[in-house]
This record gives structure tokens, sequence and C-alpha cells, in this order.
């Protein structure tokens, strides 16, 4: 078995993150999609980033997440590269409990987490649905984008990992970057 390293450029200290599968499957029956935040993108201006669409602010304080769209429709691709920037945000209400990685803590979660085994308040992809396919964000950048394949009918999300029921005290966001390979 290989193992991932937390980069201790991004404030955390080095960690094992072999128990935390790249992706999970997990029930989603319980969530009403329709009440889903909606991120609209835009074709980044950032030097050396023209080729990607921008998402930005992305909440998390919201258990639905928040699905893309893109020129007011849903976002939709059979694989996607992507990666997340400015990841800055905290659960509870304390400062220290301050968030800088998509990894999150980099360890994994145990039932009754919205995304049972993925990295305790670590971002992560799906595709909202009631079998959900949740994907590990990893540390990734533009030249070494993250990419995965996906259904093609479904729209694209992204999230924090928390406990169920326990999104209202998070504050802060993040932001995302895609290209569309199919």
């Amino acid at each position: 078995m290989s193992t991932q390293s937390a980069s201790d450029t991004l404030g955390l200290p080095e960690m094992q993150l072999a128990a935390v599968p790249v992706q999970i499957t997990c029930d989603g029956s319980d969530l009403d999609w329709s009440q889903a935040l909606v991120i609209e993108g835009n074709r980044s201006a950032e030097e050396g980033l023209q080729d990607w669409l921008c998402f930005q602010g992305l909440r998390v304080n919201q258990e639905l997440g928040n699905i893309l769209r893109w020129e007011e429709r849903p976002l939709r691709a059979s694989r996607i590269r992507f990666f997340v920037s400015n990841v800055a945000w905290r659960y509870g209400f304390s400062f220290s409990t301050g968030i800088k990685s998509p990894l999150g803590k980099g360890i994994p979660t145990p039932d009754g987490w919205r995304y049972p085994g993925l990295c305790r308040y670590g971002i992560v992809l799906f595709q909202p649905n009631a079998q959900l396919v949740v994907h590990q964000v990893q540390e990734a950048s533009p030249e070494q984008p993250q990419e995965v394949e996906l259904d093609p009918s479904l729209d694209i999300a992204f999230n924090v990992n928390d406990a169920k029921g326990s999104y209202g005290d998070n504050s802060g966001s993040f932001d995302v970057y895609v290209q569309v390979v199919s």
C-alpha cells in the first residue's frame, strides 16, 4: 500500500493518508438537492489560468454543498481536471480550528460524517444523487491537477466533509478551477 503525505507548505504537519480512500460511495437520499447552493463560474482572468473555469467563494456551511454552473446551465462532463485554491475556512466558533488544505485534518472520518472514510474537514467532489460517488480532493496545482471520471448526466458539486448536521457553524470558503476534458 502506498502512502500519501500532506504538504508542509500548506501548514499541515506530515501525516499519513494511506487509510483515506480516493473515492467512496455513500447515501445521499436524505438530502434535498433542490436547496443546494449554485455557484456560477467564469473564465479565469489570472495569468496562466485563462484556460480554466473559475468557481470562487464556494461555501462551507451548507450540508448540500455547492453545485457548479457554467453559462447558466449545470456543469456536466464525463471527465474533468481540477484543483482548489484559497482554502480558508474554520469549523466551530474558535479561530484555532482553521483549515488551509483540501485534505482538512488528513485523517479518515467515522460513520456519522457526511462522507465517511474521507478526510476530516477535507474538500470533496461529488455528483448529487441518492447514491453518492464522492472523490477526496487532493492537493493539486494547475501544473499537476487532479483528474476524475464522472457521470455526464449528473451535476458536479464540491463540499467539505463535516459531521452530519454540523455544517451551520462553519465559516470561510474555497475556490475551484476546472477544465472539462470530455
